[in-house]
């Protein structure tokens, strides 16, 4: 087995998607590049929202204690991968697991795993990540390669989110996201994506938008915190949408890689 770094100490574990300590009640992911992880302070940000209403105060990683987190970066052998860090009542524990190679470009398949409802809003990303990990395990099944994510709708039909991704798109001259009401999380890639766009920004609850002129996959994991999207399709394989130009979903990722290079802080 593997070890994490539980309340100071390297111990035993596991931080691979999906499998959660006892307890866990909150989670954030990161990816660290080089020794430097980008917008920590916006995965911290959520997860204090979390914390609060669940009254669990935060340990030293969760408040952003940055000697605590190179601390713990040191003895998970301050290796590029993904960080994840768990909270829950009286621990935080934080892993550190494989960075597997990026897809430039993507596309979206719709799943039939329907978005579950929130347990409160603003929605939290929350352990044990049931329905996302269920949505994950049929897009998987469904025999899709790495460049395929797949599109949570809610009970209405309406775009969520991606399984692992949130998701954005240019029509009508906006910067178009799924509003809340859809039960998508807060991605924070897709808020640092709405700050810098230099469009309108205005949540939706809406079908797959057939009309847009880009989709953008966002995800903090990726490297500048997303990718271009060239198609969607339904369930069944059937074509929604395809890009006529990758241009501007491009323009925008640059911009939002760029933001987040800026926020960039150093753990070794």
């Amino acid at each position: 087995m593997s070890s994490v770094w539980r309340n100071g100490t390297l111990v035993p574990g596991d931080a691979a998607p999906g499998s959660f300590p006892p307890g866990a009640a909150l989670f954030e992911t990161l990816a660290v590049r080089q020794g430097r992880v980008e917008c920590l302070a916006d995965h911290l940000a959520r997860l204090a929202r979390g914390l609060g209403h669940l009254a669990l105060p935060p340990g030293p990683l969760a408040s952003g204690d940055l000697d605590a987190w190179r601390d713990a970066f040191a003895a998970l052998g301050k290796s590029d991968g993904i960080l994840r860090l768990v909270a829950g009542p009286g621990f935080e524990e934080l892993g550190l697991r494989a960075l597997l190679p990026s897809p430039p470009v993507f596309s979206l398949q719709n799943l039939n795993t329907v978005r579950d409802g929130p347990e409160w809003l603003p929605r939290p990303k929350s352990a044990p990540w049931a329905n996302s990990l269920a949505a994950a395990v049929e897009l998987r099944q469904s025999g899709a390669g790495p460049g395929v994510e797949g599109v949570q709708l809610d009970a209405l039909g309406r775009v969520s989110e991606g399984s692992r991704s949130s998701l954005a798109w240019v029509e009508d001259g906006e910067l178009r996201l799924p509003s809340d009401a859809t039960g998508r999380l807060p991605g924070t890639a897709q808020a640092q994506l709405a700050a810098v766009a230099g469009l309108p920004a205005r949540p939706v609850a809406s079908p797959v938008p057939t009309r847009a002129s880009a989709v953008l996959l966002l995800r903090s994991t990726l490297p500048g915190g997303g990718a271009p999207v060239a198609s969607w399709h339904d369930a069944s394989g059937r074509a929604l949408w395809a890009a006529a130009d990758l241009a501007p979903a491009r323009e925008l990722l640059a911009r939002l890689a760029d933001h987040r290079a800026q926020r960039a802080v150093s753990l070794a």
